[in-house]
């Protein structure tokens, strides 16, 4: 390091240059690389993980430190060392520890999104036979997701997992085998825009809050906080997915004491029931929950 010091000898994933071309600039382009790339990380069970970066990459620095890496020192060349360690996470904040979750969790939610909303904004998320569309758009692109929407109720709260329920909206096949879980995620906020006909928030605060972590468009965010007389925002972090030829349908989840009959919004998993889940998913559950 530039000060003399030299860090402890062990293994550690180096990222290289990130470099994202003008022409994509403001697309979510650089979370979305930084997502893959840690749960790459995660999967190859290795402690530490670390990049370095000059002073001028502003940018850059705010979204590795978002996300939890930390400043070390500075380099021979001058750049900055910023490490990122599965045994030094900050469970307070969701990003902080991504793409792990707190051996302190005890309870998960579920939120039902039609299909063809769901294929958009977890492109990852990958379904045999399924044309991803869309894909270019900037909710495709980030781990941050913007779910609009009027639920009854919810069971689930801020810092809590969430399973991501794709429902089956077709015409053709058996629904009980098409609409599946294939995500989870973290609720990293909930806000209520709307209650009974009256506005918590102004239009513009609403807009400030879905940026563009949302499928729908401004025209389609304007009709909805027009017309509806109660409208919920959660935002979502979006931890990991199962893939295809892993998803889990709703004929298991029935058959295996994971579907309680009830709305999936309604749906408060115990910490056995996700983790059952998450296995079934094909999901090393131990290698995701950590202490």
């Amino acid at each position: 390091m530039a000060n003399g010091s030299v860090l402890p000898k062990t293994a550690r994933l180096k990222i290289t240059t990130i470099k994202i071309d003008e022409r994509y600039r403001n697309q979510r382009i650089g979370e979305g690389a930084l997502g893959l790339t840690l749960w790459q990380w995660r999967d190859l069970g290795i402690n530490e993980i670390y990049v370095t970066v000059f002073d001028k990459h502003i940018s850059l620095i705010l979204l590795l430190e978002k996300y939890g890496f930390i400043h070390v020192g500075n380099n021979l060349n001058g750049e900055r060392v910023y490490i990122k360690d599965r045994r030094n996470l900050d469970f307070s904040d969701p990003c902080k520890s991504f793409p792990f979750l707190s051996g302190q969790v005890q309870h998960a939610g579920c939120l039902a999104i039609d299909m063809e909303y769901h294929d958009t904004m977890f492109a990852s998320s990958d379904l045999a036979n399924t044309l991803q569309e869309r894909v270019d758009i900037s909710v495709a692109n980030g781990l941050k997701k913007v779910y609009i929407g009027k639920p009854y109720s919810l069971a689930f709260k801020v810092g809590e997992p969430v399973l991501v329920y794709r429902k089956y909206t077709g015409t053709g096949g058996r629904p009980g085998y098409k609409s599946v879980i294939t995500t989870y995620c973290v609720a990293t906020r909930i806000e209520k825009i709307k209650v009974n006909g009256r506005a918590q928030y102004s239009y513009d605060q609403f807009l400030r809050m879905v940026g563009n972590k949302s499928v729908y468009n401004e025209d389609e965010l304007k009709e909805k906080y027009d017309t509806w007389a109660s409208l919920t925002l959660i935002e979502l972090l979006y931890y990991g997915y199962f893939g295809a030829g892993n998803n889990v349908n709703w004929m298991w989840l029935k058959s295996n004491d994971c579907w309680p009959g009830t709305h999936p919004m309604n749906f408060r998993y115990t910490r056995s029931q996700f983790e059952k889940i998450l296995r079934e998913g094909k999901v090393d559950v131990g290698n995701v929950i950590i202490n």
